[in-house]
């Protein structure tokens, strides 16, 4: 009996429902149209959000007293209630399913906001501050639900008021805002405040004495909206309310409430102001930031630290000639510019890139020739999005081989020095004279990264589009996007089936692009054959410290080649992905870890051998039991 009795409700509290998602959507359109994405992180946001005005604690107010207060009444009213008690269910489980249901209707708005916040700030964090925060959004949800109940449970305690049950909440917090300021220690039962941040360090700090003691009010509340709802004092508010009836006594209770309302929101102006002037001593949280400038050229608009000015003129003065050479490799329209923040990059990169937006750390590269390059890069991620459009783009970013192949052949091709392939060559060559390129890894990208090394796409993927671009000209790669995104391109292909699709429909022969692709890497293989012979290959030995730490040596059997170095990695268990290592760290070892780094007993290594450039030759991945 209890699903249709959900289902009841969930229609009954629609109204509220789409009035959540309405204002959610009012929030998250007009974001959208008043500054572009990637430049709210939590640093301008979260305190706007959290503090007890902010929107998020009186939109959750609002939301639960107004759906609470008509909750159970309106059984009564509608006179539907007689016809509940002749189905076989009780009470008790209607005002359950219906407190349930309502404290979920509640909280779609903050939760909503909530995400679109976490949302915002991946998009907009950098090298200062590049986490999510994870803890601390887990501590104010917890808590948003904790006043979203308390809040329901005042109103469904004054609920049987009827439209009294404003003016008596009216009452309730102006006295709780006079009587605050002679005894502090009643901000302790305000549900507004509950949510308002209080930080030891980088800590959240759970407000656990107002916690438990709203948590307490709330069950004293439940259980007196329960014995009303199961009609237990119900002559006594009929007659309470008989003698409040009259239209001059509507108007009245109108008038005052307005008053009261109007007369506490001054109090608390007031009393912001008097905290604002004098300082205040409580914590607040503080996300790292930076001053910020901008730039805008024909084809990109810059956002980058105002300390890196210097840095950044360079890069802006060559943008629109790197635009126009990849735009006319791809044989793309213009289109609306690009926005790019260069503040920093997700972890382990240079720079990364989503639908018209690309993101650089321009702190860690080391010339202006580099930015340039790593520009042009992320630059013809944006305009493949363009070709295969936004529905396929996901699909694109899945196949890696050619998405990053992609992209680091126009680097290597037009925007690096000549000869600087080098060593992505000789990584291509090495892998594949070590038998360890396999088709069916580098069509699923995930198989990649659980055996051997991700970041291979790279070299392996730029070898792939230098056979294509070979064979079928300057176009063949524009072709294959334009297939892959084209309107009547069958649903949910992946892996394998999606390669061949694409090429297919792109009149291109995928075999023969594979079969070029293997004789290129055995002819580069061949020619380095010397140098591939003199790479050691390190292996991994476990040892422990006198305290019982576990570390990883490097074995190497062998002279590392000038320039080189044994480097290791760590991970967190196999499914991790490349956002998730530790590492690398440099030399032999050991390279200690700490009990919290190891998981069920397991412990992921990989060792391998990074060139002068930065690029690594990765060995598979190793996992040792640790006792």
């Amino acid at each position: 009996m209890i699903r249709p009795l959900v289902t009841k409700e969930l229609r009954d509290q629609r109204p509220f429902l789409w009035l959540a998602l309405f204002f959610l959507a009012i929030e998250v359109v007009g974001t959208l149209w008043t500054e572009p994405l990637g430049l709210s992180p939590y640093a301008e946001s979260f305190v706007k959000r959290f503090e007890p005005e902010g929107d998020l604690s009186m939109m959750t107010f609002i939301l639960a007293f107004a759906l609470g207060s008509g909750l159970l009444v309106r059984e009564q009213d509608d006179r539907t209630l007689e016809f509940l008690d002749a189905l076989p269910t009780s009470r008790w489980s209607l005002f359950g399913v219906k407190l349930l249901v309502a404290l979920g209707t509640v909280l779609v708005y903050p939760l909503g906001m909530g995400v679109w916040m976490m949302g915002q700030h991946a998009l907009s964090a950098t090298s200062l501050d590049p986490g999510l925060h994870l803890d601390v959004m887990a501590v104010g949800t917890v808590l948003r639900v904790a006043q979203a109940l308390t809040v329901l449970a005042l109103a469904l305690a004054l609920a049987p008021l009827r439209r009294l049950c404003w003016t008596v909440l009216a009452v309730l917090m102006l006295s709780q805002s006079i009587l605050e300021e002679r005894m502090p220690w009643l901000s302790a039962l305000n549900p507004i405040r509950l949510t308002e941040p209080r930080f030891e360090g980088l800590h959240w700090r759970w407000p656990l004495k107002a916690l438990g003691l709203q948590l307490s009010v709330a069950c004293v509340l439940l259980a007196l909206a329960l014995a009303q709802f199961l009609g237990l004092g119900e002559r006594l508010v009929a007659s309470v309310l008989r003698r409040l009836q009259g239209s001059w006594m509507g108007t009245l209770a109108t008038v005052a409430t307005i008053g009261l309302f109007l007369a506490t929101f001054s109090l608390w102006a007031v009393n912001d102001d008097s905290a604002e002037n004098s300082g205040g001593d409580k914590p607040r949280v503080q996300f790292p930031t930076t001053a910020t400038a901008q730039a805008a050229t024909r084809h990109y608009q810059f956002t980058y630290p105002a300390s890196q000015r210097k840095r950044t003129e360079p890069l802006v003065g060559g943008a629109d000639g790197v635009f126009n050479q990849v735009r006319t490799f791809l044989g793309v329209e213009e289109g609306v510019p690009i926005r790019a923040d260069l503040g920093g990059s997700t972890r382990h990169t240079a720079g990364t890139a989503y639908w018209n937006t690309l993101r650089m750390n321009l702190s860690g590269l080391s010339s202006p020739e580099e930015a340039l390059a790593v520009l042009g890069h992320e630059t013809t991620h944006v305009l493949a999005q363009r070709i295969t459009g936004a529905d396929a783009a996901p699909r694109l970013s899945s196949m890696n081989l050619l998405s990053e192949g992609l992209a680091a052949y126009v680097e290597y091709r037009f925007f690096r020095a000549p000869g600087a392939e080098e060593e992505y060559q000789l990584i291509a060559a090495a892998a594949r004279a070590r038998r360890e390129v396999r088709t069916e890894e580098l069509l699923e990208p995930e198989k990649l990264a659980a055996e051997r090394d991700e970041n291979q796409v790279y070299p392996l993927g730029r070898a792939f589009i230098e056979v294509l671009v070979r064979r079928h000209g300057d176009e063949a790669p524009a072709r294959v996007l334009a297939a892959l995104g084209r309107k009547d391109a069958p649903e949910n292909l992946e892996g394998t089936l999606a390669w061949q699709d694409a090429f297919q429909t792109a009149g291109i022969d995928l075999s023969q692009v594979f079969d070029d692709f293997f004789a290129y890497l055995d002819e580069q293989a061949e020619h380095r054959r010397q140098v591939i012979d003199a790479l050691p290959r390190p292996r991994g030995a476990l040892e422990r410290d006198e305290e019982g730490q576990v570390g990883i040596r490097a074995i190497v059997d062998g002279t590392l080649p000038e320039g080189w170095k044994v480097v290791c990695r760590f991970r967190p268990d196999e499914k991790a992905s490349h956002h998730e290592f530790d590492g690398p760290y440099s030399g032999t070892g050991p390279h200690w870890r700490e009990d919290s780094d190891i998981s069920g007993g397991q412990l992921w290594y990989q060792f391998g051998l990074q060139g002068p450039r930065g690029l690594a030759l990765y060995e598979p991945w190793t996992m040792v039991r640790v006792e």
